[in-house]
């Protein structure tokens, strides 16, 4: 992997103008307590997206330790057995991706292995192929090969598909310290609303989860208001 974009410079003052309106405030995002230094890390495991996210904290597992948060963004760090970290984030401002991949900084250095998860809508996967099911999964890797955590293998993403927010900040700066991450996307037809099994079952693989949950995230697709 040799590139993950380019910049482009706006096509007018105006469209300048309106992307500086949309700049949140980002002074203010910092852990709740301070956080601690970290020698080594095995893997650190990032997930990202609401039902991620959700499965975590509904059904929270005896090996997980919630150890700090920042609630500005939704995010959670959780200490596991055997010298590994889950943080999970949801529905955050895109804008504020570098800031809280700098709050992540630490333990991402120190980490042997990272795995970011994080799920987007079908429709926002391109590709020349007709798609006849509801679910797809990709994967991208730094240059540096990283450890396989979980059996079988996944297609490698391809373009002009691109990961965005807090995994794609994370992936650069593993390359750029020539460190091995890897991210899986999953694309799914309603990524904020819909159980997927498959999602959980990568979770129960790298033993995030003891179990698949059996309840589902609450939301419009679980209602009757429409029956």
């Amino acid at each position: 992997m040799c590139t993950f974009g380019e910049i482009v410079e706006p096509v007018s003052r105006s469209t300048w103008e309106d992307w500086d309106d949309e700049i949140p405030d980002i002074a203010s995002l910092q852990w709740q307590q301070p956080l601690d230094t970290f020698n080594k890390i095995e893997t650190l495991f990032i997930l990202e997206g609401k039902f991620i996210s959700e499965c975590v904290k509904m059904h929270p597992q005896a090996h997980l330790k919630l150890i700090n948060s920042v609630l500005e963004v939704n995010l959670h760090l959780y200490e596991m057995a055997s010298n590994k970290y889950v943080c999970t984030i949801k529905n955050y401002n895109l804008l504020h991706s570098s800031e809280i991949v700098e709050l992540l900084k630490p333990l991402i250095i120190t980490s042997d292995n990272v795995v970011t998860i994080q799920t987007k809508t079908l429709l926002e996967y391109q590709t020349a192929s007709p798609v006849n099911s509801p679910l797809i999964i990709r994967e991208l890797s730094t240059s540096k090969p990283a450890p396989k955590l979980w059996d079988g293998k996944f297609k490698r993403l391809e373009q002009p598909n691109i990961i965005s927010g807090v995994a794609a900040g994370v992936l650069c700066l593993r390359e750029h310290l020539d460190l091995s991450a890897t991210t899986l996307v999953y694309y799914i037809e309603h990524s904020e609303e819909y159980q997927t099994d498959e999602i959980q079952q990568i979770l129960e693989k790298l033993k995030i989860i003891n179990s698949i949950c059996s309840t589902q995230v609450n939301g419009i697709l679980n209602s009757n208001l429409y029956i």
